[in-house]
C-alpha cells in the first residue's frame, strides 16, 4: 500500500524503476495496473499545465498532446489520468487518504513539486524515453515553470476568502466530519487555478511584457520574479470566472504592472496605452520617469503574442473607468 512518502521522498533510482516497470507493461483493455507514484505526480503536473476552467475544478483534457504521450507510455486510457487527478483534488471517493494528502502537500509548496518533477523527467530521459516520446511540457528546462510560478500574485488570504462560501456548504453537508484536509484542498484547487491562469497569460504574452517588450527567456538570463500575471480587472472586485479568463490577464514586467495597477496609465479599446494627467507631466519633468514611461520606454500600443488573443473588453473599459475616477477625485 504506498503511503505519502513514497511521492514526496521519490529518488531519481526509484523513478528509474517505475518508468522500466511502466514501459513493460503489457498492453491490455481488462486489466489496469495501480498507479505508480511517477504517473501520479505526471497527473498532478498535467493538471497544473492545462487550461483554466471557469468551474474552478482542475482538469486533464483526454485530448491534451501530453496526455495521450503519457498514456501511451503506461498503456492505459488518457481518460484514467483524469479519473487521477480528481481522486487527487478529492472530487472522487475513490481516491486513497494518501493522494489527497499529497494534493495538499503539493498545492501548498509548489517548489517542492518542481523538485520531484525534474526527478521523474531526467529519471525517463535516463529509461530512453525522449522528448519526442514525453516533452518536457511544463517548461522546467526553459525555465518557463519557475516563470509561472512566480509570476501569480494574488495572496493566500484572498484566496481562502474566495472559498469561504464553498467550505460553509461542505461544512452543513457533512455535519460532525473532519474538515481540515478538505479546506486545504479546496485551497489547493485555488491556487492551482490561479497558476494555470499565469500559466495562459505568460503565453498568450510570449513571455515578454505587453507594455515595453522585456523579456528574458530567450536570452537565457534568470527570470524569476521578472514578468507578472497580473489582472486587468482587479482579482478582489472579479467573479470567480473572470479571475481564471486569460482575457483579464496582461503580462507586465514589475515597474509597468505596478503603474497600472496604480491606475497611471490605462488601455483604451483600439489597444492604445494612455496616460493619465499625472505620469503625462512627469514624463516631462523627470528624465528618469520618461525613460520608463515615455516613447523609448514604452510601446504606443499593448503587444500581445503573436498567436495571442487581445484582452477583454469589458476588462478593459472597467480598468479605464477606474483611472478616470481616480483622476476625477484627484481634481476635486
Amino acid at each position: 500500500m504506498l503511503q505519502l512518502n513514497d511521492y514526496l521522498a521519490l529518488s531519481r533510482t526509484g523513478a528509474r524503476k517505475q518508468w522500466r516497470a511502466m514501459l513493460s507493461r503489457p498492453i491490455s483493455d481488462k486489466r489496469q495496473d495501480a498507479f505508480t507514484p511517477v504517473e501520479t505526480l505526471l497527473c498532478f503536473g498535467l493538471g497544473l499545465g492545462a487550461e483554466p476552467s471557469k468551474s474552478g475544478r482542475v482538469n486533464i483534457r483526454e485530448s491534451d498532446p501530453a496526455a495521450k504521450m503519457l498514456a501511451a507510455i503506461a498503456h492505459r486510457p488518457a481518460g484514467s489520468l483524469a479519473l487521477k487527478l480528481a481522486n487527487l483534488d478529492g472530487r472522487r471517493d475513490h481516491g486513497a487518504k494518501h493522494e489527497q494528502q499529497l494534493w495538499n502537500e503539493l498545492t501548498s509548496d509548489l517548489s517542492r513539486f518542481m523538485h520531484l518533477y525534474e526527478i521523474v523527467m531526467q529519471a525517463a530521459r535516463d529509461e530512453g524515453i525522449d522528448t519526442d516520446r514525453l516533452p518536457d511540457f511544463l517548461g522546467l528546462e526553459s525555465n518557463t515553470l519557475e516563470m509561472v510560478l512566480d509570476a501569480d500574485r494574488v495572496s493566500t488570504e484572498e484566496l481562502r476568502e474566495s472559498i469561504e462560501g464553498a467550505v460553509r456548504s461542505w461544512a452543513e453537508t457533512h455535519p460532525g466530519e473532519e474538515l481540515e484536509g478538505t479546506e486545504r484542498s479546496m485551497m489547493g484547487t485555488a491556487r492551482v487555478g490561479q497558476k494555470q491562469f499565469a500559466r495562459s497569460v505568460l503565453l498568450n504574452s510570449d513571455f515578454a511584457c505587453v507594455f515595453c517588450g522585456l523579456a528574458f527567456r530567450a536570452n537565457g538570463l534568470p527570470s524569476s520574479r521578472m514578468l507578472i500575471a497580473s489582472h486587468i480587472k482587479e482579482w478582489r472586485h472579479s467573479e470567480s470566472y473572470e479571475r481564471v479568463d486569460v482575457r483579464n490577464g496582461l503580462a507586465a514586467c514589475p515597474t509597468h504592472d505596478a503603474a497600472f495597477d496604480a491606475h497611471l496609465f490605462t488601455v483604451n479599446e483600439s489597444l492604445q496605452v494612455v496616460h493619465g494627467d499625472a505620469l503625462l507631466s512627469a514624463v516631462a519633468a523627470d528624465p528618469v520617469v520618461s525613460r520608463n514611461f515615455g516613447p523609448d520606454g514604452m510601446f504606443a500600443n499593448l503587444r500581445v503574442g503573436s498567436s495571442g488573443i487581445d484582452p477583454g473588453q469589458s476588462y478593459l473599459a472597467w480598468h479605464t473607468a477606474q483611472a478616470d475616477r481616480l483622476a476625477t477625485s484627484k481634481v476635486s
